[in-house]
Formats: structure tokens, sequence, C-alpha cells
């Protein structure tokens, strides 16, 4: 019942609401995909990396032709996903994916947990078609989450860094916000996640998350507010989004 009521109010991932910890994070992460939906006659074949349910398959279900999500576990899937995606067991490091198969893949939240962050990159690259596109997101600040698997931070130089490094050209990477988006983010990020203790599974707190919405909600607003008027300096986003593509080789 609790829970329903903290769904209710923060609202579902990733429509979530400003009375939610991670909106000014997640609302970047899918204003960014939208914005960058392939405007395709043809059907896509698109991998969701590390995708879980698939909470961004509704922005690609216009070019999805085949929606194939691969992660550690299998999800529950909603109802109106089940028919319309394909889950793959499999990890981030050796996707089960065919070279140059998809034209689309999507790895949101993932980097920051996997061993090698190159090899996942170097998948990607290999699964995608040439001319593929691929969009992703990484914290660039961020508390420590599902630990124990919370290894790494990135900056934007860094992103850009190793995408080019793993062969991909025309890379953009976009900061989300100014300074006060990324305090209100971590300060109510670290009040709703459990305190941590070695050895102990993160937990959220839908007793205080219910309790401190109001605040909530008026601490991410006013900082949005903050941000406009002081404007983005560009040094702390919380969240790093980001497009690159694999090289078509027939226009070299």
């Amino acid at each position: 019942m609790l829970e329903n009521i903290a769904y209710f109010i923060l609202g579902r991932h990733p429509n979530n609401t400003c009375f939610s910890y991670n909106w000014h994070a997640i609302r970047h992460v899918r204003r960014f995909l939208k914005e960058r939906v392939p405007n395709s006659p043809e059907k896509l074949n698109i991998a969701d990396i590390g995708g879980g349910a698939a909470p961004y398959y509704e922005l690609f279900r216009s070019v999805a032709g085949q929606y194939t999500v691969v992660d550690l576990e299998l999800s529950d899937l909603p109802p109106s996903r089940k028919s319309a995606i394909t889950q793959l067991i499999g990890s981030a490091e050796d996707i089960p994916i065919e070279s140059n198969s998809v034209e689309l893949v999507i790895c949101n939240q993932v980097l920051e947990h996997v061993n090698v962050p190159a090899k996942v990159l170097s998948e990607i690259f290999r699964i995608l078609r040439p001319g593929g596109l691929f969009l992703g997101s990484v914290p660039h600040v961020s508390p420590i989450h599902l630990e124990p698997f919370d290894f790494w931070r990135f900056t934007e130089l860094g992103v850009d860094k190793v995408l080019k490094e793993s062969g991909f050209s025309n890379v953009y990477v976009e900061g989300s916000g100014g300074v006060f988006s990324t305090a209100a983010f971590i300060m109510a990020m670290d009040l709703f996640l459990s305190k941590r203790i070695e050895g102990l599974p993160q937990r959220f707190h839908h007793v205080m998350s219910v309790l401190l919405s109001p605040f909530v909600g008026i601490v991410n607003l006013t900082a949005l507010l903050a941000d406009k008027l002081v404007g983005n300096r560009l040094r702390t986003p919380a969240n790093l989004c980001w497009s690159a593509q694999k090289p078509d080789v027939g226009n070299k």
C-alpha cells in the first residue's frame, strides 16, 4: 500500500515527478533520448544494454522493429511490452548479439557498474551496424548505489575520450544542468537510500520518500530556478548523456 502511494507521488521511472529524488537526472535522460529518436522510414533493430524492464521503450516504440534487452537477469515486463520485447540474459561485457546486427544501441546508467567500461563500449561497437547510433547516459556526481557494483564516475571529457578511443565518431556529450540541481539530486538521493553498511544491499525508504516529498519538490524546483538565474557553468552536472555513431565504412 505504502509503495503504491510512493509511486503515485513520485511517479514511475522514467516518468518521475519533481517530488522524486532523481527528477533532475532522469528528466534529462528522458528529454535527451526523446529528442534523438531516429526519424527512420524503416523499423530498426534496437538493443537496450542493461535495460532491465526497458523503461525507455515507449520513446522508441514507433521506430522499433526488434527491441532486445540484455541484462544479467530477466525483469518483469509490463503487459504492454511483453510481446514487443525480447529479453536475453548476458553481460554488457559479452553481449549475446551478432556483430553488425543492430541500428541503435541504448545503454543508460550502466557503465558505472561494470568491471571494464572500455570492454562494454567495444562490444557495443561490435554489434552496431556501420552508421548505427549509440545513445547512453552515466552519472557524473552521485551517491554510491547498487553496491557492491558501483565502481566508476565519469566526466564529460572522459566520456568523449573513451567513446572516441573505442572507434565512435560524431560524439556529443551533454551535462544535466547546473550545480544547484546537482546539489538537490545528491542530497535527496542520499536521504532516500538506506545507510551504507558493508555487506548489505541498498534499500529505498518509501516512508521517508512520502514524508519528505513536499520538501524535495520545493528543493528541486528552487534548484531549477537558481540554475536558470545564475546560469549553468557546465562544471558540475549530476548526469551525462551522449550520442555517438559507428562510422559508416561506405562513406569513407
